[in-house]
């Protein structure tokens, strides 16, 4: 398959999967919340999220021979440390303490299938790509809710105007690399295996935000 095509072959699933959450936004969008409580739970756990994501991007620095993918990696452990500045920075302006906070086990079951990815392709794939496109499906949502207090937008319309900047990244390098057979078969499942644990990692959030459950 043409690399172009098999690009637009694996964001149909992406998509599927973000529209698939339009009828009962999660709470990882803080539309379903009720108290401050809730919201700074959530906060937390995507505060995490965007740490875990800085160190994924800097542990592969050693290990992508592609330089350009090289430079792009730093560019993003970078940005990811700066939105973890602009949440932990909104928590504390709330009283509360950003790290108090232990990760869900579905969170680290996400992050930790996302470090074992070896190949450049596999990881763009999953991190970036599929990770990224719902990341920033569900940012849209937030921001387009009345049921969001604007003290949560604020750090998100940053987050979200650098997200907008480089979102086509991935698929240029997908389209780049991903010439083989080989490669696209690991690309797909990388996206699959993102898709499957994402969606336990939201139904959990949910659960543990919204106190009915113990993590």
């Amino acid at each position: 398959m043409k690399s172009d095509e098999f690009v637009q072959e694996l964001l149909g699933p992406i998509q599927e999967f973000c529209h698939s959450l339009d009828g009962q936004p999660p709470a990882y969008s803080y539309i379903p919340l009720k108290s401050d409580e809730e919201r700074i739970r959530v906060m937390q756990s995507r505060l995490f999220n965007e740490l875990r994501a800085a160190d994924l991007y800097g542990t592969w620095l050693r290990t992508t021979p592609e330089l350009e993918v090289k430079a792009t990696m730093a560019e993003s452990a970078h940005e990811e440390m700066t939105h973890a500045q602009l949440l932990s920075r909104r928590i504390r302006e709330l009283g509360h303490e950003p790290f108090d906070y232990k990760p869900l086990p579905a969170q680290i079951a996400m992050f930790n299938a996302m470090e074992g990815l070896n190949d450049t392709c596999e990881r763009l794939a999953g991190l970036s790509l599929a990770g990224e496109t719902v990341a920033y499906y569900l940012i849209q949502m937030c921001l387009k809710s009345p049921a969001v207090p604007d003290w949560i937008k604020q750090p998100y319309r940053r987050i979200t105007e650098d997200e907008a900047e480089h979102g086509s990244i991935p698929q240029k390098f997908l389209t780049q690399y991903a010439t083989t057979p080989e490669r696209q078969d690991r690309v797909r499942r990388a996206v699959a295996m993102r898709m499957v644990l994402f969606r336990e990692y939201l139904a959990s959030l949910d659960r543990w935000a919204m106190g009915k459950a113990a993590w």
